[in-house]
């Protein structure tokens, strides 16, 4: 009687187990059903670039050398800092410059005085010859001492303004406003003319030197836009305008050569810097999906478009990415229905609402 009730007990839990799963008539289990944000693919006018490399210049560099002679006696400037145009940079010793030049005053000052008495003379002389009181010979001899005198004086101003030239090449100015790159003399060493002591860039605005290969040439001018990164900010996009064109294509390399100018208030940007640069030549109009709609794995983008209650996925040729969006260059058209977020369980042949 006792196993008679535990058979009748076994079987019934049996029955219960095999009733957890539904069943339909036909005894297959019923196809799962997603719903799936969706987005519909809109067009619009993107960019079209060509892609180059190049490197920042300073817009200007200058490598300035003294004008005078002498000891340097104060350096006022270190590499990295900025300078306006005119500031001093190194200061030589004038003393024998300053000399000079009141030397050359006192000799102004004399000759300034002779040439005075010497017209005064020439007055007198010409009165006396239209009175017949002196010879031809005696007046020819003082017009020609008038002539003499005037054309000292005239030197003597002349030695004045290279005494005060001397002086003044006693402090080496900055060219133009910018920042120093290297200063090249200490206190203490004696400079000649011609000696640089520093150099000095420009960096605001900044220059991106970019090659242009000769298939390209004939679509790049001055005035596009150019947007470029450098790898020192590998997060930001950087803009500048294509300023200076070359007028010749380099015979080795088989390229041009085109400076586009970028402004550059912070000084963030630096000489040399190596640059990838996009130059805009235009624009063509491209299906444009939301960033959250790829599925990117390596080179392989997909995308899922909704297609008889299914999802269908495909491989897209990605273009320029603008914001939140990237335009599709082939893979997806106008009007696709496609799914506007990518989540783990999106796969292909899925059954959507």
């Amino acid at each position: 009687m006792r196993i008679v009730t535990f058979r009748c007990l076994a079987l019934s839990l049996a029955a219960a187990g095999c009733g957890v799963q539904p069943s339909h008539a036909d005894g297959q289990v019923p196809e799962a059903v997603v719903k799936v944000g969706q987005a519909t693919v809109a067009e619009r006018p993107v960019g079209t670039f060509v892609a180059v490399t190049g490197q920042l210049v300073a817009n200007q560099r200058a490598q300035v050398a003294s004008d005078g002679t002498g000891r340097v006696i104060a350096a006022m400037v270190e590499r990295g800092q900025s300078v306006a145009a005119g500031d001093a940079l190194v200061k030589l010793d004038a003393r024998s410059a300053a000399l000079s030049l009141a030397d050359a005053r006192a000799q102004v000052d004399a000759m300034r005085s002779n040439a005075e008495r010497a017209r005064k003379d020439c007055a007198r002389a010409d009165d006396l010859f239209k009175q017949n009181t002196i010879s031809q010979s005696d007046y020819d001899r003082l017009k020609f001492d008038c002539k003499t005198t005037e054309a000292n004086a005239n030197a003597a101003i002349a030695r004045q303004g290279l005494a005060g030239k001397a002086v003044g090449d006693a402090v080496v100015r900055a060219p133009f406003a910018g920042v120093v790159d290297e200063r090249t003399v200490n206190v203490g060493e004696y400079v000649r003319a011609g000696t640089p002591v520093a150099t000095v860039v420009e960096i605001d605005p900044i220059r991106v030197q970019v090659t242009v290969p000769e298939s390209q040439v004939g679509v790049v001018h001055e005035g596009q836009t150019v947007e470029f990164d450098v790898p020192a900010y590998p997060d930001e996009t950087f803009a500048a305008t294509v300023k200076y064109v070359s007028g010749a294509v380099r015979e080795r390399s088989r390229d041009l050569v085109v400076d586009a100018i970028a402004q550059n208030k912070d000084k963030r940007l630096r000489p040399g810097m190596f640059a990838s640069a996009r130059i805009r030549v235009g624009e063509q109009v491209l299906p444009v999906v939301p960033q959250t709609a790829l599925r990117i794995d390596g080179t392989l983008a997909r995308i899922y478009v909704v297609a008889n209650g299914r999802l269908e996925e495909r491989l897209v040729q990605l273009g320029r990415r603008e914001g939140g969006d990237v335009a599709i260059e082939a893979g997806v058209k106008k009007g696709d229905k496609i799914v506007a977020k990518i989540t783990p369980e999106i796969h292909d042949g899925l059954k959507v609402e």
